[in-house]
Parts: structure tokens; C-alpha cells; sequence
């Protein structure tokens, strides 16, 4: 008998390695994700609806959207949301109208607005801003769009730390003349802000040139983004033809934005800007269609297109500050800073149109409204 010894193969023992997972990618370089928008119906929903007239003119705004609404002031359609000037105001020398901001407010962000109209005409003084958490104008203001009557609209930027930006860094991608250097007594890029009777310090107002008035503007609809990082800040047109996929499939990179860039603060790289993140505060953004005021009712005999409209305007009386008998139908430019006249002013007479003889309604119908088809913030 033959025995046969069978051995078992035993497998040699194996040792399981546990591979730590891969560290996410660091973000790349100006990619953003998106952390807000306002679109559709509820369009309005995350803004306040602001009711102080800091400019001292003819507006009336409106307190809620439901009050705006049903004065006409503001709609939110599944396309698009307009904000329009409303109707004569049963406040004496007002119009209604509407100054939204939005509730929530952002230190480091990209914000874009696309749009097909923006406001324009005689007596509307239309902004598109940011606005610091804080006083102002420590806080940071950034003034985006803004302009009155038929003049051009500029981008500009108020503060009240040191900050004077560095004019080779300031053109570095585009020749961008400041358009505050005039009334700064020609002193270039220092966003050092203060107003005053004698104060010469406006702020800082880098631009690509030309400037565009209001109706140009409505009439080129696009996107108007501004970023914001610790070291700059940019301000961007896309026209609506241009806008890059990037922008359309929500996954912007303004990196490659600079053909399209109209406005560029280079605080971090500026030396006489000493703290660039701390020049603004956390910002929140403000829509506004305002009336006359500081500024559209001392400039009004400086429009051309205006000027003819309401009463005669009288520029002897408005050099002079003289009164003027209301027997003599004129009116004169009146600065509201320096004397609380509206009855006499200009401006203010047209805006109100209070006989109805001037055909106020039907200019500012055509003309003075935002029609926005979204708004986002990335982050």
C-alpha cells in the first residue's frame, strides 16, 4: 500500500495598505462659485428697499417692494425685474421712485449685473454702487455706474483712509485718466475723500475713455461686474454679444476679462496705500434711481438736452442766487447744500411737473428705468 502524503499550500499572508485620500485641489487663480443671485419673480426678495434721500432732491423712495409694485415702481417677471420712476409724489416737491440694497454683504467677491436698459433722461441721476459697512467714507464706496441728466457716467471710489493709487500700475492694461483730477485741483488717483465748501478731495475716478452718458448705455445692454480681492479692484463691461462661456455656464475667471476692463484700482500694488484690504469694508450693493439733488440740480444749466425743458432757465439768477418772482415762469439751478429752494429750482420744476406742462411722464416712462434679466455674486 502505498501512502500518499498530500501537503496543503497555504497562501503567504498579505498586508492591506490604507492610501490616505488625496488633498482637494487648491482653488486655481480667480475661480469663483456662486453664493447669491437675484432672478426670476423673486427678484427682489434678499433687497431692502431704502428710503433716505442723502442727496437732498426730489425723490420720494418707496419703503417695501409691495409698495413699489403697486405704485409701478418695481416688477419681477420670470424674465427680467424693472425698477422705474414712478408717478408725482403727494409729498410736495417729490417723485416716487425706488433705492433698493441688497441685505447680505461681501469683503471679497465677484459681482455681475446683466442688463438690458438703464436709466436716463433729464432730472434722473441713476447709480449702480457698493457701500461699506460703517461710516462713510472710511467704510469704502464704489460707484460703479452713476451719472445725471445727459453727461457721462464714471466709476470712482471714495475713502477716507490714505489711499493714493500708483499711476503706472493704474494704466498698466489701459490708458485710464482720472476723472476727478479736475476737480481734485489736478492731483491724479487719490481716493482720499472728503466734501466740504472748500475741500478739493472728490476721490479717485480711473476710466477708460470715453465716458458714456445714460443713453448709451441703454442702448449697449451687456454685463457690469466689478471684483473685488484683498489687493484690487476691477470693473468690467461685457457687451451682451461678447459675454464669455465662462460667464454663461457660471463658472466665471475674470483673469481673462482685461479686453473688457473700463476701470482698474491697484491698491495693494499702489505704496501710498498703506492698508489695500482695509480701504473698504464688507460692501453691499445699491440699485438707485434718484431725482435732482446735490448734483443733477446744481449742473442743470450745464445740459445741453435739459436745459430748454421746464421753465426758462435764468443763469444770471443762478450765477447770483437771486429769487425769481414765480410771475416770471424761470427757474434757476439751485444748489440744495447751500439753500432750500425747490420751487425755484430748475431741475426740480421739471421732475415734479406739477401742471402737467412739461410732459414729464411721458419722457421719464421712456427713458428712466433699470430692466435687469439677473444679478450674482461669486465668492
Amino acid at each position: 500500500l502505498t501512502t500518499m502524503t498530500m501537503q496543503a499550500t497555504t497562501a503567504p499572508a498579505t498586508t492591506t495598505v490604507t492610501t490616505p485620500p488625496a488633498p482637494a485641489p487648491a482653488p486655481q487663480p480667480g475661480a469663483y462659485s456662486l453664493d447669491w443671485r437675484a432672478e426670476g419673480t423673486s427678484f427682489f426678495d434678499d433687497f431692502n428697499f431704502l428710503t433716505h434721500d442723502g442727496n437732498h432732491g426730489a425723490s420720494h423712495f418707496l419703503g417695501s417692494f409691495q409698495e413699489a409694485q403697486a405704485a409701478g415702481v418695481a416688477e419681477a417677471a420670470a424674465s427680467h425685474a424693472v425698477l422705474r420712476a414712478g408717478s408725482k409724489s403727494p409729498q410736495q416737491f417729490k417723485r416716487e421712485t425706488a433705492k433698493i440694497g441688497t441685505k447680505k454683504a461681501w469683503t471679497h467677491f465677484l459681482a455681475m449685473l446683466k442688463f438690458s436698459h438703464v436709466p436716463h433722461g433729464c432730472g434722473v441721476w441713476p447709480a449702480f454702487f457698493t457701500l461699506g459697512e460703517g461710516q462713510w467714507p472710511f467704510a469704502g464706496e464704489m460707484d460703479i455706474l452713476e451719472y445725471v441728466h445727459d453727461m457721462g457716467s464714471m466709476t470712482s471710489f471714495h475713502t477716507g483712509k490714505q489711499c493714493k493709487l500708483d499711476p503706472a500700475e493704474v494704466n498698466k492694461y489701459k490708458a485710464m485718466p482720472d476723472a476727478n483730477a479736475g476737480a481734485n485741483l489736478g492731483e491724479q488717483y487719490n481716493c482720499y475723500t472728503e466734501y466740504c465748501d472748500t475741500c478739493h478731495s472728490l476721490g479717485c475716478a480711473p476710466n477708460v475713455l470715453p465716458l458714456h452718458t445714460g443713453r448709451q448705455w441703454a442702448e449697449q445692454p451687456g454685463v457690469l461686474a466689478m471684483e473685488r480681492t484683498a489687493d484690487f479692484a476691477k470693473i468690467f463691461f461685457i457687451p451682451e454679444g461678447e459675454i464669455p462661456q465662462d460667464v454663461s455656464e457660471e463658472a466665471p475667471r475674470p483673469e481673462g476679462w482685461n479686453r473688457w476692463l473700463i476701470a482698474y484700482y491697484p491698491f495693494g500694488a499702489s505704496p501710498e496705500c498703506p492698508d489695500p484690504d482695509g480701504v473698504m469694508a464688507p460692501q453691499r450693493f445699491i440699485l438707485s434711481i434718484a431725482f435732482c439733488g446735490d448734483w443733477a440740480s446744481k449742473v442743470w444749466g450745464l445740459s445741453g438736452s435739459c436745459v430748454g425743458r421746464g421753465p426758462a432757465y435764468n443763469a444770471s439768477a443762478t450765477d447770483a442766487k437771486l429769487p425769481i418772482e414765480a410771475s416770471q415762469h424761470q427757474c434757476r439751478a439751485v444748489d440744495p447744500l447751500a439753500e432750500y429752494a425747490p420751487e425755484q429750482d430748475c431741475c426740480t420744476q421739471f421732475i415734479t411737473d406739477e401742471q402737467g406742462e412739461f410732459g414729464t411722464d411721458a419722457h421719464l416712462r421712456e427713458s428712466a428705468y433699470f430692466n435687469m434679466s439677473w444679478f450674482k455674486v461669486y465668492t
